[in-house]
């Protein structure tokens, strides 16, 4: 497939009529030389990536690097235990570090630990640590890369710098400004951080955030926030109980002067008691944007990967609430907790993720009280076929038919094309209806050569031809034994 090409894709809201339709996931394919990385260094030694951060390949070299989150894991662990009380921030702290660590890798699946001189540790005159000792628990490093706007640096981070939790520190090094909060910085080389701007004092509400470019300019702040628990939500061994986790947005002309927080994704009907979000992704796709969200099951304490999308970035649809990149046995890397990174990288013809993969659990859930355990994992990564992450099929199966229907589209001169799978003796049959809804002549649904096999831009054609000859009409899908992936209307 060509480098450029993006196969069409479709959303709920795309459609005025639904009759017999469901919304299929497709599970991600998983790296077969998963894990990527395992604990090796005592800075690590709990995990090497939890999330946290981001995973690009850099336009400027074509190599792969990541800026993420490890996890150490000091004794002694009393508090695990139930030895001391939960939460007694200082010593939950200083047991389990979070801090934000370098690799890269020249193939997206053989990675380095490189040997920075910014950091020591112990007897480690170099390591990967970027900004260990120097600014406490340091999280969520949002990495963007734009050579064309900015030659001289090209690498901008946004790092959450957290002093007030057991580090006995007041500022943040080369900051002047106390607290914590939101830090920004420039770099030459993705490795040694200038520091630009910071705290913001709006993260009292919320520890989880990442940070992109808008597709329209400026940016914009997924912040995971904290709301009463809805009804039937409220898990009493949870370390947020009586609360619930959801997403928030915030705008920026600049980095620097931020919106009021607007709400963009809250459980609703369709979840689960108790089912909540940790993060929610940002990826521009064509017309609209595709997202990873990690939705967190309180109850069982377990965290899974799902699809979100939306045309605006304010609104967001759920094509299921089927997991894409489910859960693995309890103990297996994976087994316990999906933790995202910032975005979704194309290389070739696949989207991948990289992703911070439990052994465990979040909490204890035996426990009568709020708690929280310790975080042991790996590095992974998962992908998917560029342009079929979800399709639209017929909601019974069998040979029943489903259809969707368009509303009133500008279309003279266009051609129909499909991003679809048929199988056995399935097929799409598409046909053209007047603004009040009456098959066009020439291109109704019997005039119509149905459409069999495999492909991400097949294009249609009727007794009438294969242009459409009026200026506006609804376009309807029938779809038996289908998956109608996406469509497109070209000139």
């Amino acid at each position: 497939m060509n480098e450029e090409l993006m196969p069409p894709m479709i959303y709920q809201d795309d459609f005025i009529e639904h009759t017999n339709i469901g919304w299929r996931i497709e599970q991600a394919r998983l790296d077969p030389n998963n894990p990527l990385l395992v604990p090796a260094m005592p800075w690590d030694s709990a995990t090497p990536c939890v999330g946290h951060g981001t995973v690009l390949k850099d336009p400027i070299d074509g190599k792969f690097k990541a800026w993420v989150v490890a996890l150490e894991d000091e004794e002694p662990r009393d508090w695990v235990l139930g030895n001391i009380p939960y939460p007694d921030y200082p010593h939950r702290q200083h047991q389990y570090k979070m801090q934000i660590v370098y690799y890269c890798s020249e193939d997206g699946v053989h990675w380095e630990r490189p040997e920075l001189d910014l950091c020591s540790y112990g007897e480690y005159k170099k390591t990967n640590l970027l900004f260990y000792g120097s600014c406490g628990r340091s999280t969520y490093a949002s990495v963007m890369i734009d050579p064309a706007e900015n030659p001289v640096e090209p690498y901008e981070m946004f790092v959450f710098h957290d002093l007030g939790i057991g580090y006995g520190k007041d500022t943040v090094k080369g900051f002047s400004n106390k607290g914590h909060g939101l830090f920004r910085y420039r770099s030459a080389d993705g490795i040694h951080w200038r520091p630009i701007e910071g705290p913001t004092d709006f993260l009292k509400d919320g520890d989880s955030l990442y940070v992109y470019r808008d597709r329209n300019g400026g940016y914009r702040l997924h912040h995971k926030i904290g709301m009463p628990a809805f009804p039937g939500g409220n898990v009493p061994y949870d370390c947020y109980r009586g609360g619930t986790r959801t997403i928030w947005l915030r705008t920026s002309p600049d980095g620097t002067q931020w919106s009021e927080r607007f709400p963009i994704l809250l459980p609703d009907w369709r979840d689960h008691p108790g089912d909540q979000f940790m993060d929610l992704g940002y990826h521009p796709y064509g017309e609209g944007i595709i997202a990873i969200v990690t939705n967190y099951h309180s109850v069982s304490q377990t965290i899974d990967a799902g699809f979100a999308a939306s045309r605006d970035g304010r609104t967001w649809w759920r094509p299921s609430r089927q997991p894409t990149l489910p859960l693995g046995p309890l103990g297996d890397y994976g087994g316990g907790m999906i933790w995202m990174t910032r975005e979704l990288i194309r290389d070739g013809d696949r989207l991948y993720l990289y992703y911070g993969a439990t052994e465990g659990l979040h909490c204890d859930i035996h426990a009568k009280t709020d708690n929280q355990y310790l975080f042991y994992g790996a590095f992974c990564r998962a992908s998917w076929e560029i342009g079929r992450m979800w399709a639209a099929v017929p909601a019974c199966g069998g040979p029943v038919p489903g259809h969707l229907t368009t509303p009133l589209l500008d279309c003279a001169g266009k051609q129909v094309r499909l991003n679809a799978v048929t199988l056995g003796e399935g097929d799409v049959t598409v046909e053209l209806l007047d603004a009040e809804r009456k098959p066009i002549p020439g291109f109704t649904r019997g005039d119509a050569a149905p459409f069999r096999g495999d492909a991400r831009l097949a294009g249609l054609s009727w007794n009438g031809g294969n242009v459409i000859p009026v200026e506006k009409a609804h376009v309807r899908f029938y779809m038996k034994r289908a998956r109608l992936y996406g469509y497109q209307l070209c000139g």
